[in-house]
């Protein structure tokens, strides 16, 4: 990464991807049979309960790669920069 965040290389071909994650939490699902006006034929959309845990886990691996946390989405290098500068100047004052 340079130092604006971004990828040093714009061709990961190297980049793989964890595709056995045995650390990942079962999630449970439970339907609940009420007609939505919304939705056709009265469906809802369940597509969302998959990424849930996806925000919170970039979060974390951001507060566990630099040490600092992002409380807000989205996770924008601005942001980033921002945390570590006031991380920083807190370290600073605490010296």
């Amino acid at each position: 990464m340079d130092q604006r965040l971004r990828p040093s290389d714009p061709v990961p071909l190297g980049f793989e991807v964890d595709t056995a994650a045995l650390d990942v939490p079962d999630i449970e699902f439970s339907h609940v049979e009420i007609a939505d006006d919304a939705g056709p034929y009265g469906a809802k959309c369940v597509g969302e309960p998959a990424l849930v845990p996806t925000a919170p886990a970039i979060l974390n691996a951001i507060h566990n790669a630099i040490g600092v946390r992002i409380y807000d989405l989205p996770a924008t290098p601005e942001k980033i920069l921002r945390a570590l500068d006031a991380a920083a100047a807190l370290s600073l004052k605490s010296a």
